[in-house]
């Protein structure tokens, strides 16, 4: 009932605000124009950050291509190459010009003397007048156990289908949030003339015909008495106390002229004007008060826009809880998939039993296939439990550990002990920087933590696509606590990844398990529980150092 009432208002803002001439210049006009020019800027930024993000995923997603035609053509062009067969080449290359996207490749051979380009041993396709990204990739070939350059690769990838995306990017959001903008738009204020305006037009009309023939009416406003105590209601009971004295006023007047009718003419009329001024001004006085409360109810209108931008940045707390939804969906859902699959094998062998239909090569399949699904469920719950661990781990609180004073270098020895071998197997070199003899009063468990998650995400971002690396781990205890750092030469990162590398859920290894977890957990450790900072600088190519600075807590 209430929806039909704002509908009805709707229609009779838009009759009544909108196009009468008296009403031009009305709140609810300005309010609007306000409202859609504040919305269109929200549009238009929004707009432009979809388009950034989505950029920037195209060109990672180009980036991603190169090294996929790298990983797939590799073998072949570098045995074409080293067999100088150019007839091989250009076929590779042709089939290149087939994948997405791709309009020219070019090979090449290295020149060893002269240790640049050498001659060109294929092309195919042509650069493109719109805009293109090529990379160069070198290609390789093993002799005596070495990777040794024997030429290398230019692909030039077409820019066209991501500006075209782009495109339609930009002509849906803005066609989308315009029309939901405008909607909002008025729909805000039909409520608003709903709950204000009509009021005040209803108000002004009944002043209006006020007269000394009606002064017994009293102004009555449609609206439910929920609604009684605002200022809606001080200004109607402030129009009815008005008229009442008003009343009061004019019957005083009569009985004063009729009882001093023999007073002088000239004494009568300056008694009339006198009374006259006092009404004036009782009813200026009257206005300045509407005019007040009117100012009042734009300042709270103000107010409540300025708690809905509030509300709308609070929604952004919510990405947090989506994410944790997102990351445990998938085990439990493959640990659901598999009991399904269980419980509905197991009903089938039950019925062949009872039918005596069962053969041993049935139950031979059911076992081997409840052994796989057993597994895979396992795996699954694993995973998550896993997963809700390092969710815990994110809230400093979840470490209950006591203080105690120990020693930095062997602290770190210990964790080599069991994470050592591993690092062995993929030539990880870790080596101890820190000074002998360094006693710290702090959490020996929480540098535990933080050594394993470093380790960790240097081992899966760092040295990616490389075969050895190293890791250098330093210390030393200066007059405001312990220096550290912990410095790989891995592949590093790049600006866009350094700014967000402490954010939680935030990784680049999404496809491959990752839950962008473990750089918050450090963060979270050193700061609330170690009550130290944590700093870190990379640079593509040239590795990643993270600085710490851990205070001496006292015992």
């Amino acid at each position: 009932m209430y929806f039909y009432q704002i509908l009805n208002q709707f229609r009779e803002f838009y009759k009544v605000s909108l196009f009468s001439r008296k009403r031009t210049n009305s709140i609810g006009a300005r309010l609007l124009v306000c409202v859609l020019a504040v919305s269109s800027l929200f549009v238009i930024f929004q707009t432009l950050v979809q388009v950034y993000n989505d950029y920037n995923l195209g060109i990672s997603e180009i980036d991603r291509r190169f090294e996929q035609i790298n990983l797939s053509y590799q073998g072949s062009l570098s045995r074409s190459i080293w067999e100088v067969n150019k007839s091989q080449i250009e076929s590779t290359l042709q089939g290149m010009l087939q994948l997405p996207d791709v309009v020219k490749v070019t090979v090449w051979e290295t020149d060893e003397n002269m240790g640049a380009q050498g001659v060109i041993l294929a092309e195919a396709g042509g650069i493109p007048d719109e805009g293109s990204l090529q990379k160069t990739m070198p290609i390789f070939i093993e002799s005596r156990g070495e990777q040794v350059e024997i030429g290398a690769l230019n692909v030039v990838i077409s820019l066209d289908t991501l500006y075209q995306d782009l495109y339609g990017t930009v002509i849906f959001i803005l066609i989308f949030q315009l029309i939901k903008t405008f909607l909002m738009s008025a729909f805000i204020l039909a409520i608003f003339h709903f709950l204000v305006t009509r009021h005040l037009i209803t108000m002004a009309d009944f002043a209006n015909n006020t007269s000394t023939s009606n002064l017994d009416e009293t102004l009555q406003l449609n609206r439910k008495s929920a609604s009684q105590n605002d200022e809606i209601s001080l200004m109607l009971q402030a129009i009815n106390d008005t008229k009442s004295n008003l009343k009061k006023l004019i019957e005083t007047s009569e009985a004063s002229v009729k009882m001093e009718l023999e007073i002088a003419q000239r004494e009568q009329k300056e008694q009339s004007d006198k009374l006259f001024q006092r009404e004036i001004e009782a009813k200026n006085a009257k206005l300045a008060e509407s005019n007040q409360e009117l100012e009042s109810t734009i300042l709270e209108l103000k107010s409540t826009q300025d708690k809905l931008v509030n509300s709308e940045k609070m929604a952004a707390l919510g990405g947090m809880v989506q994410g944790v939804a997102h990351e445990l969906n998938t085990p439990i859902g493959l640990s659901i998939t598999g009991a399904s699959h269980i419980k509905n094998d197991t009903a089938r062998i039950v019925k062949l039993l009872s039918e005596n239909k069962m053969k041993r090569s049935d139950l031979d399949d059911y076992f081997t296939e409840t052994g796989n699904l057993t597994t895979s469920i396992c795996v699954s719950l694993d995973k998550a439990a896993s997963l809700i661990r390092s969710f815990k781990l994110v809230s400093v609180e979840q470490h209950e550990e006591l203080k105690q004073v120990f020693d930095v270098r062997e602290n770190l020895v210990d964790i080599l002990y069991s994470i050592g071998p591993s690092l062995k197997e993929k030539k990880i070199e870790l080596i101890n920087n820190i000074d002998e003899g360094i006693s710290l009063c702090s959490y020996p468990g929480v540098f535990y933590q933080i050594y394993t998650n470093l380790i960790n995400n240097a081992v899966l971002h760092g040295f990616e696509g490389r075969e050895k690396g190293s890791i250098t781990i330093a210390a030393n205890y200066e007059q405001d606590g312990l220096h550290m750092t912990f410095t790989d030469d891995g592949i590093g990162m790049s600006p866009e990844v350094l700014k967000k590398v402490f954010e939680p859920f935030f990784t680049t290894k999404r496809a491959n398990g990752g839950t962008g977890l473990g750089m918050n957990i450090i963060f979270n450790l050193v700061n609330e529980k170690l009550f130290g900072n944590i700093e870190v600088s990379s640079e593509l190519e040239h590795g990643t150092t993270f600085s710490f600075l851990i205070p001496h807590l006292d015992e």
